[in-house]
């Protein structure tokens, strides 16, 4: 499973012009280099161009330093809950590092098309629908269980305590 989860997630990579789109998964998945090169091209593309980090690139060298400002910079953008640098180094699981990856590939993908002009309504829509069916699945890693993402008439009740 995770072995085409990381090929859609290279294939994705390819159409959001990764120049290293097709470097082998694993060099993308574990602590080295290529990864935190990733995941650094995927956060400025989420930061923009004002992004606070823009002035703070740790000299590329010193590899403790530049994990743990990639780190802070996913606590910055809600993908961790803190300055993980295990996160940043891919440790874990196979798949959790592809799921991970995924997140903030579909995240980018989702902030780059946003808007696109050249979509129909129908194109866009769909585009929508997955955006809405990624955060659904994920509800309780995005949300606390104290947001209450509808208004208190509308608030499902569960029957079962």
């Amino acid at each position: 499973m995770a072995g085409g989860q990381m090929e859609e997630i290279q294939r994705k990579l390819g159409l959001l012009k990764y120049p290293r789109a097709n470097a082998p998964a694993q060099s993308l998945l574990f602590a080295g280099m290529e990864r935190y090169a990733l995941l650094e091209w995927l956060f400025f593309r989420l930061l923009g161009d004002n992004s606070p980090f823009c002035q703070q690139t740790p000299h590329r060298d010193e590899e403790t330093a530049h994990i743990h400002y990639l780190a802070e910079i996913a606590k910055f953008l809600g993908i961790t809950n803190n300055i993980d640098t295990e996160a940043i180094q891919g440790r874990g699981s196979y798949e959790d590092h592809a799921e991970m990856l995924r997140l903030i590939v579909d995240l980018v993908e989702a902030s780059i098309s946003a808007d696109n002009q050249k979509w129909s309504v129908d194109e866009q829509v769909t585009k929508d629908i997955q955006l809405i069916d990624s955060i659904a699945e994920k509800r309780a890693q995005i949300f606390s269980q104290e947001c209450k993402l509808f208004p208190a008439d509308v608030q499902i009740q569960s029957i079962y305590p």
